[in-house]
């Protein structure tokens, strides 16, 4: 692979430098959480200042984690529904499609035009994932996605709806609702405190992105719209990984154990997606 210069200095297009870089790290953990051959690949093929990512130990593997809940959820859900439609949103650089493909899941990447740009250039697409270079509060990409009669949709959102204001995302998630009847939702939350202490540490890592959403409470979504609904939620010290270095004493705070999470929704009734037919489009898609 030849070097490539990332993104135009766009900053929340920047952010997705440091899961890439951390499931690289991870791939060299004598018990590898989360496995992904490919990333140490797509680094390789990008010219960007890796030191500029100073995350310890515990940084990275909190990272890796989350993305390993990302992709159970992912999992569980093509289990229920094998031949299903999987939209992720801000997809980066990420490879959840090359590490979760069932063999007949409908996938979409879908992130920004600079970065689809440059993953084009690094992981072509294929037959069953094809890439939207859009922004995700366009309203023209939902014309994109074909949708097999009576199947389902999963929407995943890893650490990207934050960035954004709340009447951003709650303008997005109805209408995922309304286009998508009885599809889900995967994304995380942080609590306003949450994101003081994240957008901090943004700032130590040199990292002009910040953090905008939050919720105090993860059913605060049920309010948006009729037919949302909370399923069930992850927290990272349900079962502490001794490699984020939390002490065990700290799942005893609810201000701490509360302030992040990822949570999954239910939009809208599943009966209703099932007779609902979904414009279908061919499964070639513009490039940006």
């Amino acid at each position: 692979m030849t070097g490539t210069v990332l993104f135009g200095g766009d900053p929340v297009a920047q952010t997705l430098l440091i899961p890439l870089w951390a499931r690289v790290v991870e791939q060299h953990e004598s018990s590898p959480l989360l496995e992904d051959p490919l990333a140490a690949r797509l680094v390789e093929g990008i010219d960007a200042d890796w030191d500029r990512i100073g995350l310890s130990r515990g940084d990275l593997a909190q990272i890796v984690v989350r993305a390993r809940q990302f992709d159970r959820f992912t999992r569980d859900f093509l289990t229920r529904e094998p031949v299903a439609t999987v939209v992720h949103i801000g997809c980066g650089l990420d490879t959840r499609f090359q590490r979760v493909d069932n063999g007949s899941v409908r996938w979409y990447d879908l992130d920004l035009p600079a970065v689809i740009d440059q993953r084009r250039q690094l992981i072509p697409e294929s037959d069953r994932d094809h890439y939207l270079a859009t922004s995700v509060f366009d309203r023209a990409w939902p014309d994109d996605i074909s949708v097999e009669t009576g199947s389902r949709v999963m929407f995943v959102a890893e650490a990207v709806l934050c960035y954004f204001e709340t009447d951003q995302v709650r303008d997005l998630v109805r209408r995922l609702r309304d286009r998508f009847p009885g599809s889900e939702l995967v994304s995380d939350t942080h609590t306003p405190h949450a994101l003081r202490m994240e957008n901090l540490h943004l700032a130590l890592i040199r990292s002009p992105a910040r953090m905008r959403w939050g919720v105090r409470d993860p059913r605060e979504l049920e309010s948006w719209a009729a037919g949302i609904r909370w399923v069930e939620s992850f927290s990272f010290f349900d079962d502490i990984e001794p490699r984020m270095g939390f002490p065990a004493w700290i799942a005893r705070i609810p201000l701490i154990t509360h302030a992040t999470g990822i949570h999954r929704y239910l939009l809208g009734n599943p009966q209703e997606q099932r007779d609902h037919t979904i414009p279908t489009s061919p499964d070639v898609h513009p490039s940006s």
